[in-house]
């Protein structure tokens, strides 16, 4: 029973076949005995009628007793030839290849595409309808189990021929074969239009409709009308259904359009009445299986040699800022030819992810990720859309989004990714790090600039933004796709309110750093090897969040005083005239020579117009273990070391000259108090530092991080007032109720390369609070701390030394260790053919140190999971060094992918708690985020919190910008400079040439001036010499790139010229399939040295003496 229902399942496409095209065999046996003499005419374009097929093979009973030589002789005649079609006296063949004939005919204003089809005779004509129902009938196999359209044609083209030649044993082979080809054509090919379909030459196959003919776009000879006609409606609409059910889709009245992608790549887009008045039309957009690349696209003109070169150097970015490309122009315009031979581009070692309707792009990347949408299903449901997919990708970790072809809402979210990165946003106590040293609270930075700009403030649903002037924008410190730090200019800041219910994320690390963010924020997590970025809220305990380690180095600034602080400061000012000092009153700012201030009955005070290390020592011991009086009459220390309060009553000496501080000593400690009011407003003015209690308010004063020596001697002054050392941690801590200081010390320590944790612990001297404490641990950061903070405390500074004689670094803090699995190790060495043994004798030489066997077994059994970053590089190095040697690519890049590991700027902190918190009772009522430019990331509380290329239809740059802006897009005017580069490409009719596809526009977006998005179009069509010109005007994308690489422009032009050698000797060497011009640019990224030299002795003259210019 089971085995009769599967077989009758089975035949349903049979079914489908039949009920479509052709009457059961015997209705048609019965009719030819009926039928006095056929009618031609009629016979070449059946009507087809709705019966059911038999669910079994026709025995010869059910051929009513007739024979086929009987049925044959019924209808026997001479052969059916074709009305032959008449083109004039004046024809020119163009061309000639296997059936087909390329035509010029006097009066057609376009090529005549002639197909030399097969000539049946009635007899033949009736034995191809018998084979074909009985073949129906009795093959029991679906088509859609056998993908390769050209497996399936043999398998039924061999059960065509065998029953064919059971039928009619006397035909010849060489006829056998046409018959069986037509058969099998309109079984399971396009009937009428399969040898079009079949043509490699063939663009794209237009029917459109009964009665006229069908059109073809050859790749020679453009548009071409052939001499095929489909007489019968019906003929169409088979292969449109036919069609419509191997794509899994429905199209009738109530649906009558169809687009889809066929399995062999081709795009399909049909329709059928109501909404197609002249009957069913049909467009098939080829796949080509081998497609164009750059260098045909030379070749045909579409790009000349320096701007194919100049839109390499754009697409790489030279890994600091590959540019937002977005390419536009008109339907066949060749936008996704262009689009594919730019992205060919990207570095092998990028992680690629294409978006596409009907999946179009061949790349020759191996790390790409291909996304099609779906349309719904049958009842509207399961349809995945540009939008979804685009939302998903941002979710994958991508280097580089590829949008086919952008049309509606996915507009606005890819242009959100190139902006923000992400829809995520900070609460208001989230630290930034600046890349000038500073460090800032989100919420004060934000809300500061929102009441600068409060009459420029733009809305979007419930978010609001403001763009910044050139004069406000500043930097932060950012990790690109190498995991090295930079820095990255912030354009625009945003807030929003907390939504109702709304509940926010509060991570946790190891190390003590604490954010809290909405839950879809993206983090950068490290997995088997691989960076991925993941949702706050999909975050675990265990998980491995970057955080920096290794910042870009601030610019070292001098400390100058802002001279109008000593308005008002004192009484008097003291200038020297050569025989004393005279007495300015102090109304103003100070005069250029002022050395001193005083007021009646003070001592003076040194005028500071630079601060210096003394200075900012007093002022970390004040902010340590000190206070200003609330009165700011004086200021006050607490010293239990000689050492320690000598250091400090030194340093106080040369601001207050010839005055003895108080001191009072208790037998445990001493106080040492400094009776000056000009000194102590002095100090809170350039310092910060608040008068009277301050435990919980005080912050890290900007002027200490201007320079690292500033920086040094502000935490010797902390450390030596509040800080302890513990021996058996071993360890140096300092604690505070403030925990915005306490985070930026962590970020001051991280600046000079020490790294330490921050931990929040309850406040045990009191019922209520919590304190900070700031802990270095480690043999290795301790000897740092010791190295580059000056700690004037000599029982501290001896403790500290001891742990440091004593101790012995082990193994390393995580922080100076990678996550390591068997994944990262295992396939690179075995690909390689190394030992364990050789790896480890290889590995030990790269790094210097004993990279030990035994540790590489315990990887590869997954029983260790942290290595050095110097053990790692070794084994990378290693295996690099022997992938090089045999050759292996594919292997190097696996290699190299280690090396950034083990040398990026970031570790890989544990999450130790993950948890939803209310905002409303941590009083948060805002949300803040910033437009980060290039790297789209930037680091808040320590932890690294969270680019794109596509095709729109347009026809200029303007018009782009235009219809980003408009509906369905809507993309507001505030994302649009996050795009860089326009590429206009068009298809017109060239007198000379005929119809050719051109690049007319190269505009780089440059910002917004008041309500226009600005342009600079840099390269500009000339039609009458069909070239592309330099407008002169420079380009932005390539002043961003000396800026980010600190390259010059000369240098940056011999980048550009090195991939123009390349590009050109391709040209010269008929390089240009997809595989090869992959090969050669992959070989370019790896060492684009040896790929120039090989260059050089294989190029032409003209191109050699090029290649040494840049050798």
């Amino acid at each position: 029973m089971e085995e009769k229902k599967k077989k009758r399942s089975g035949l349903s496409w049979i079914e489908e076949i039949l009920s479509e095209e052709a009457a059961p065999l015997e209705d048609i046996i019965k009719e030819e005995q009926r039928e006095e003499k056929p009618n031609a005419k009629e016979e070449l374009s059946p009507t087809v009628p709705e019966i059911k097929t038999p669910s079994r093979s026709l025995s010869a009973e059910s051929r009513g007793g007739s024979s086929l030589e009987e049925i044959l002789k019924s209808t026997r005649g001479s052969p059916r030839v074709p009305i032959p079609t008449y083109y004039g006296e004046e024809v020119k063949v163009l061309d000639v290849y296997g059936n087909v004939r390329i035509l010029r005919v006097k009066g057609e204003p376009i090529p005549i595409y002639e197909i030399r089809l097969p000539k049946l005779s009635e007899e033949e004509e009736k034995l191809v309808k018998i084979v074909r129902d009985r073949a129906i009938a009795e093959i029991q196999i679906d088509p859609e189990s056998i993908p390769d359209p050209e497996e399936r044609r043999r398998i039924f083209g061999r059960v065509v021929k065998n029953i064919m030649r059971e039928l009619a044993p006397a035909i010849s082979e060489a006829r056998m074969e046409i018959l069986v080809n037509m058969v099998v054509q309109n079984m399971i090919g396009y009937g009428k239009l399969d040898p079009l379909v079949r043509d490699d030459n063939l663009e794209e196959v237009m029917v459109i409709g009964t009665r006229r003919p069908v059109y073809v776009w050859h790749r020679k000879f453009y548009m071409c009308k052939t001499n095929i006609v489909f007489d019968d409606e019906r003929e169409i609409l088979n292969i449109i259904e036919r069609i419509a059910r191997q794509v899994g889709r429905r199209i009738d009245q109530q649906t009558p359009l169809l687009d889809a992608r066929l399995p062999d790549g081709s795009r399909v887009n049909a329709t059928i009445r109501p909404v197609s008045l002249d009957g069913p039309t049909l467009t098939i957009r080829k796949f080509k299986k081998d497609p164009l690349t750059i260098i045909d696209l030379l070749k045909y003109g579409t790009f000349n040699l320096e701007i194919a070169s100049l839109l390499w150097v754009f697409v790489d970015g030279l890994g600091v800022k590959p540019a937002n490309v977005l390419v536009a122009g008109g339907t066949g315009s060749g936008k996704t030819t262009t689009l594919n031979a730019l992205a060919m581009f990207i570095p092998p070692s990028e992680r690629v992810i294409s978006i596409e309707d009907t999946a179009e792009l061949q790349l020759p990347i191996e790390h790409w990720v291909r996304l099609e949408t779906r349309p719904p299903n049958i009842e509207g449901k399961g349809e995945i859309t540009m939008d979804d997919l685009v939302k998903n990708t941002l979710r994958m970790r991508p280097d580089r989004i590829i949008v086919g072809e952008v049309r509606g809402p996915e507009a606005r979210t890819m242009f959100t990714a190139m902006n923000t990165g992400h829809n995520g946003a900070l609460y208001d106590f989230s630290v930034i790090q600046l890349s000038n040293g500073k460090f800032v609270l989100i919420g004060d930075l934000v809300e500061e600039l929102f009441k600068k700009y409060s009459d420029r403030i733009e809305t979007y649903k419930d978010l609001e933004y403001i763009v910044l002037d050139e004069k406000d924008r500043f930097e932060v410190v950012s990790v690109g796709p190498d995991l090295k730090a930079g820095k990255h200019i912030v354009s625009r800041v945003w807030r929003r309110k907390v939504r109702e219910g709304e509940r926010l994320m509060r991570i946790k690390t190891r190390t003590g750093n604490e954010v809290i963010l909405t839950k879809t924020h993206p983090f950068f997590v490290f997995s088997k090897g691989d960076v991925v970025r993941k949702e706050a809220e999909k975050l675990k305990v265990g998980d491995r969040v970057a955080v920096m380690m290794n910042p870009p180095k601030p610019p070292q600034r001098r400390a100058i005083v802002d001279p109008s602080i000593y308005v008002k400061i004192s009484d008097y000012y003291l200038v020297p005239n050569g025989k004393g000092m005279v007495k300015i009153p102090n109304e103003g700012l100070p005069p250029e020579k002022v050395q001193y201030l005083s007021s009646v009955n003070s001592h003076h005070v040194k005028l500071v117009r630079e601060v210096n290390e003394k200075l900012s020592y007093i002022a970390g011991v004040i902010l340590g273990d000190g206070y200003i009086s609330s009165g700011g009459y004086y200021i006050s220390a607490t010293f239990d070391d000689e050492d320690y309060m000598e250091a400090f009553v030194t340093a106080v000496s040369k601001f207050v000259p010839n005055y003895v501080p108080r001191m009072k000593n208790d037998g445990k400690s001493t106080v040492v108090t400094v009776g000056s009011k000009i000194f102590a407003e002095m100090l809170s003015r350039i310092f910060g530092i608040p008068k009277g209690k301050k435990s919980g308010i005080w912050d890290v004063p900007d002027v200490v991080l201007s320079n690292d020596e500033l920086m040094r001697y502000f935490i010797a002054g902390l450390f030596d007032a509040d800080g302890y050392v513990d021996k058996n941690g071993p360890s140096i801590i300092l604690a505070t109720k403030s925990e915005n200081a306490a985070r930026k010390i962590w970020y001051a320590l991280q600046r000079l390369g020490i790294i330490s944790t921050v931990s929040r612990v309850k406040n045990r001297g009191f019922k209520e609070g919590e304190i900070f404490r700031v802990i270095i641990s480690g043999v290795e950061d301790l000897t740092k701390f010791a190295k580059f903070i000056p700690l004037c405390h000599s029982r501290k500074r001896a403790k500290l030394m001891e742990i440091l004689n004593t101790k012995k670094a082990y193994r390393g803090r995580k922080t100076y260790r990678v996550p390591i699995s068997s994944e990262m190790i295992t396939p690179i060495r075995r690909r390689l053919g190394l030992t364990i043994a050789e790896l480890s004798k290889l590995a030990s030489y790269y790094a210097g140190e004993k990279v030990s066997e035994g540790l590489i077994r315990h990887i590869e059994k997954g029983r260790v999971r942290e290595i050095r970053r110097s053990a790692l590089k070794g084994i990378a190095l290693a295996l690099q060094q022997v992938a090089k040697d045999i050759g292996d690519k594919e292997a190097w890049v696996m290699g190299k992918r280690l090396q950034l590991l083990a040398e990026g700027d970031v570790y890989w902190d544990e999450v130790v708690s993950v948890e939803e918190v209310d905002p409303r009772e941590l009083g948060i009522e805002y949300l803040y985020d910033l437009t980060v430019e290039d790297d789209h990331n930037y680091v808040a509380n320590g932890i690294l919190v969270s680019n794109c290329m596509g095709t729109i239809h347009s026809n200029s740059a303007r018009e782009t910008i235009v219809r980003l802006e408009s509906p369905p897009m809507n993309v507001p005017r505030i994302m649009i400079p996050a795009l860089d580069v326009i590429i206009m490409q068009v298809r017109f009719n060239n007198r000379k040439k005929g119809t050719i596809r051109r690049i007319t526009e190269i505009a780089e977006v440059s910002g917004i001036e008041g309500e226009s998005v600005q342009l600079n179009t840099i390269y500009k069509y000339n039609p009458a010499k069909d070239e592309l010109y330099h407008t002169g005007v420079p380009s932005r994308v390539l002043n961003q790139l000396a800026e980010h690489t600190g390259l010059t422009m000369d240098e940056l032009l011999e980048e550009r010229i090195k991939r123009e050698v390349v590009l050109q000797w391709m040209v010269e060497k008929g390089i240009r399939s997809i595989e090869e011009v992959g090969h050669y640019i992959r070989e370019f990224y790896i060492d684009h040295e040896e790929l120039l030299r090989r260059i050089e002795r294989d190029a032409s003259i003209e191109l050699t003496e090029k290649v040494r210019t840049v050798i």
